[in-house]
């Protein structure tokens, strides 16, 4: 009997590590419970499939960690209209890329889109709820995100650095009415942003 001890030390190891690893997966919170956010898959609400094609990896393995990947609508997008933010940033090996990211709010409410924007933010994404008549937006609703930890194409360094001063990232550029960041969050996307775009 004594010869299996081991053995079963390693079976309950391999257990207590494997437990460990499924939060982390799907979004796990600072005093270590699994996060049951409104945004997250859990959640009752039929989505269009993701559609992350082309989204910088680095931006794309953040949203998978918090349970957001899911809720992507657009990542590259090569359409030639003039201000398409969502074409190519940069290339990593030799495939392009963007910063920008749009995400779905379908079935959340305002205060839970705020939630989401401010998780965005500790993520190192500047980003915006877009509502039609809302913030000089004219369109479908979404959260347009740009992911600051990556080098970005001028237009989206001017919407990072217009959400860091507190503006809507369009072209009249006004003070964004329907959510600010904290300063906190402002520290955490401009550290990132400075490293590759100064």
């Amino acid at each position: 009997m004594s010869r299996h001890v081991p053995r079963l030390i390693r079976i309950w190891l391999f257990g207590i590590a494997l437990a460990s690893s499924v939060p982390a997966a799907f979004g796990q919170q600072a005093g270590g419970a699994v996060a049951n956010f409104p945004w997250s898959p859990d959640a009752r609400c039929k989505l269009n499939p993701a559609r992350p094609r082309g989204l910088h990896p680095q931006a794309y393995a953040a949203l998978q960690r918090r349970a957001i990947a899911h809720r992507i609508t657009q990542g590259i997008n090569h359409s030639h209209e003039p201000r398409n933010v969502h074409d190519t940033d940069g290339t990593i090996d030799g495939v392009d890329y963007t910063g920008a990211v749009d995400i779905s709010v379908r079935c959340l409410t305002a205060s839970q889109i705020q939630s989401l924007l401010g998780r965005l933010a500790e993520l190192g994404f500047a980003g915006w709820y877009r509502k039609d008549g809302q913030d000089d937006w004219s369109g479908p609703p979404h959260i347009h995100a740009v992911w600051a930890g990556c080098p970005l194409k001028p237009i989206l360094r001017r919407q990072v650095e217009s959400w860091l001063s507190g503006g809507t990232g369009l072209g009249s550029d006004r003070p964004y009415r329907f959510w600010q960041p904290s300063a906190e969050m402002k520290d955490i996307v401009r550290a990132l942003y400075e490293k590759l775009n100064r």
